[in-house]
């Protein structure tokens, strides 16, 4: 793995404590959203507000609010803010989870989130990041959840689970399950099966 990687993978960004780091994960976001929408054509004021109101933007809104509540020890509170995404956008991130800037979860439906990870973070449908003995929002931050380096995009229905460290720059692809190690730049797919369609002839027709 790059040296560059190795810190955000070794524990992830620091806890977002204050106001300002909020502020400023919040506008890497919120760059993100507009780069991944817009394809980087410029747009009008409004059009640029408008994308606040994103499922992509709620989540990290609810989410980077959590953490900072989390950071300052309202566990309780950062737990409400957690379920109150839940209800919203149908994502659940555990409020203890660090996460770079530039977190972009374009359809949050059952995306589930308890880990660590680096910058530019994109979490597609379906997937479950998390530690092999689940935790709720309001519980402490487990010690084996996932560690995931910089530029990692989850897939559909994936899943990492354990203590497991995804290195910068890693695919993980639809319906994959991970339970080791991946390693940087690694591209982490489904083996093909080859399905065969049977035609039954009048001998198969007798033998059935």
């Amino acid at each position: 793995m790059t040296g560059a990687a190795s810190t955000t993978e070794a524990g992830g960004p620091p806890a977002a404590t204050g106001l300002a780091e909020l502020r400023r994960l919040l506008a890497a976001d919120f760059a993100r959203v507009l780069r991944q929408t817009t394809g980087g054509k410029p747009t009008s004021r409004l059009r640029r507000l408008m994308h606040l109101t994103l499922p992509a933007m709620q989540v990290a809104i609810c989410h980077r609010t959590a953490h900072l509540l989390y950071g300052r020890g309202w566990r309780r509170s950062a737990a409400l803010v957690s379920d109150l995404s839940l209800r919203l956008t149908g994502a659940s991130l555990h409020p203890g989870s660090s996460i770079g800037p530039g977190l972009f979860v374009p359809h949050p439906a059952r995306v589930v989130f308890c880990a660590r990870a680096g910058t530019d973070l994109i979490l597609l449908p379906g997937t479950l990041v998390g530690p092999r003995d689940w935790v709720f929002p309001g519980q402490p931050f487990p010690a084996d959840a996932p560690r995931l380096g910089d530029g990692v995009v989850v897939g559909a229905h994936a899943a990492i689970q354990g203590a497991v460290t995804v290195g910068a720059g890693a695919t993980i692809g639809i319906g994959v399950c991970t339970l080791r190690d991946v390693p940087a730049g690694t591209v982490t797919m489904l083996a093909q099966r080859q399905i065969r369609s049977l035609q039954a002839g009048p001998e198969g027709a007798d033998a059935a």
